[in-house]
């Protein structure tokens, strides 16, 4: 699989050019750069408008990003962001069910913490990273298994949008991921 290298100012490079047609390499593993923040992303949607017909959230959210400061957009709650997977089996007993995640959280010392409570002008400058995937069983935590992955330009879209859909939700409202 091709590598698509995401630079910190939004640009996409594919063996070392740059990108024109962005719905062709939708598929394509992406690697970020050194410096890629959430705001990268944004510049990313802004030079590549074609990618926000994905989900109808991303315009309302390019909306909010263009409305904050140029710079300093960040807290002090996380080191960095994290797009990871899920995997998680459920069902027993009963009919068995696999259901895959792609999720954005907030990265500190005492772990992994949703992103919804923390306005946008807090997050666009975190330090962003691609992480591993996380396989649960039956929900047993202890038994939680790590491994590497690979993401595509699409999931991390797309990860991103659901995850930034949850912007300013109600301390009640809780998926539990």
């Amino acid at each position: 699989m091709e590598e698509l290298t995401l630079a910190h100012d939004g640009t996409l490079r594919l063996n070392n050019a740059a990108i024109t047609d962005v719905i062709s390499c939708l598929s394509n593993k992406v690697v970020l750069e050194d410096g890629v923040t959430l705001r990268s992303f944004f510049s990313l949607f802004s030079a590549y408008p074609d990618v926000l017909r994905l989900n109808l959230f991303l315009q309302g959210a390019c909306s909010d990003a263009a409305a904050c400061k140029d710079s300093g957009c960040t807290t002090e709650e996380f080191t960095h962001l994290e797009l990871y997977r899920q995997l998680e089996m459920t069902g027993a007993p009963g009919t068995p069910e696999m259901n895959i995640h792609t999720l954005v959280r907030g990265i500190n010392n005492t772990g992994r913490h949703e992103l919804r409570f923390f306005r946008l002008e807090s997050l666009l400058d975190m330090p962003f990273s691609l992480g591993q995937m996380r396989h649960v069983l039956f929900g047993d935590r202890t038994s939680e298994l790590y491994c590497n992955t690979t993401f595509s330009l699409f999931e991390v879209i797309e990860g991103i949008a659901w995850e930034l859909s949850f912007q300013g939700g109600s301390p009640t409202c809780s998926l539990r991921r």
